[in-house]
């Protein structure tokens, strides 16, 4: 059973190395590239989408600013009004005040004029002004009431000129005030409106951002359904795969039943300098028990099944593979087959480091090789770009 199931892995990876699935699972090869492309597109449309969406939040943000600075304006306008009205009603009382100071004014002249008539007596030209000049006792008491007439004349313009000064300066104050009373007015009128409008266009941005947001949630759950698409994809070209391996590693195990019964009824065995006992074995089945040795540790001058050196991985996949048996030490093995250029590896080529070598590795293809490293450290592939061999030999 354990026999069985390693022939399994070994052909598994032997297919998978030499892309001999890719016939057989071409139509679900196909349905995981849709599947990915679906994805690609949907993801393309996503950002594509964030991008705007990021767009319209800076848009409200954009508008919310300038909301925020109409109100202010708004605010600092009403201020002004309201100190401009409040200037308009001290205007207004000072000229209510004033006005009551002409009512005093003529209040006393007409006192004056009534006790001067009283001195005059009845009079006879009906003048009061002229009586009392008539009525002069003398000269001297005429220049005297002469004098009296005009300080009283005078006296009566003056506060009929302070009447009508303070009355127009008031008048013409409160006129101006009102005036730019009205301009703040239209001002804030203005301001209101603008907000007004402010106030729908970020309506209208924060909307577009919700739909935006609202479709890239939809792209989200479509995409949760794309990758599903892709995930069962996937999984039917594995199940493609599988079935091959098992198709393959049940081919592969009649072809090393009978490969060892022919070495049974015949003896076949080859020396190669007396260190090399050759079999009848494949390349592809030694790279392959090799690699299914991947993450046994390293234990010097061990063969496995458990742990490995690295020459030990060498004999033991040999053997298993049914090449032959090898020597248990990396300057023997350089001694076997024969050299080949890095540049012409074949999978189950030899890889050496050191001379003599002191390190061998097992060449899988696609620049790339599996070993057994050091002390403690599992078994492993690794590329030769990272480690480069110094030479290579084929047997």
């Amino acid at each position: 059973m354990k026999f069985a199931k390693t022939l399994t892995i070994v052909a598994a990876a032997t297919l998978i190395g030499s892309g001999a699935f890719s016939t057989a699972a071409n139509v679900s090869a196909d349905d995981v590239s849709d599947a990915k492309s679906a994805v690609t597109k949907n993801q393309s449309s996503t950002n594509a989408l964030v991008a705007k969406l990021q767009a319209a939040q800076a848009n409200v943000m954009k508008i919310s600013d300038q909301i925020s600075t109409k109100a202010v304006a708004i605010d600092a306008t009403q201020s002004k009004i309201d100190e401009t009205q409040a200037t308009i009603t001290s205007y207004t009382a000072q000229i209510e005040k004033a006005a009551a100071e002409v009512k005093s004014r003529k209040a006393v002249l007409k006192k004056q004029l009534i006790s001067l008539q009283k001195q005059v007596g009845e009079s006879a030209t009906g003048n009061v002004y002229f009586d009392f000049l008539l009525n002069a006792k003398s000269f001297s008491d005429l220049v005297s009431r002469s004098f009296t007439v005009n300080k009283l004349n005078q006296a009566s313009q003056e506060a009929l000129t302070a009447v009508k000064e303070a009355q127009a300066k008031q008048v013409t104050l409160k006129q101006a005030q009102e005036a730019k009373k009205t301009e703040l007015v239209n001002t804030k009128a203005k301001l209101v409106a603008d907000k007004a409008q402010l106030d729908t266009l970020k309506t209208q941005a924060s909307k577009d951002a919700a739909d935006l947001t609202k479709q890239i949630n939809d792209n989200k759950a479509q995409l949760t359904s794309l990758q599903n698409d892709v995930n069962k994809a996937t999984a039917a070209a594995a199940a493609a795969l599988v079935a091959k391996t098992q198709a393959a590693a049940t081919q592969t195990a009649q072809s090393q039943a009978t490969t060892t019964k022919l070495n049974n009824q015949t003896g076949n065995a080859i020396s190669n300098s007396g260190s090399y006992v050759a079999g009848n074995g494949s390349k592809s089945s030694f790279v392959s028990i090799a690699l299914a040795q991947r993450g046994k540790t390293y234990v010097y001058a061990a063969a496995g099944p458990d742990h490995f050196d690295c020459s030990g991985l060498v004999v033991y996949a040999a053997k298993m593979a049914g090449l032959g048996s090898l020597p248990h030490q990396a300057s023997q093995l350089a001694n076997i087959g024969h050299s080949v250029s890095l540049s012409s590896l074949q999978p189950g080529d030899l890889l050496f480091w050191g001379s003599p070598a002191h390190h061998v590795a097992i060449y899988i293809g696609g620049g790339q090789y599996v070993h057994a490293t050091y002390e403690g450290e599992p078994v492993t592939t690794q590329s030769i770009s990272s480690w480069t061999p110094n030479y290579a030999r084929r047997f």
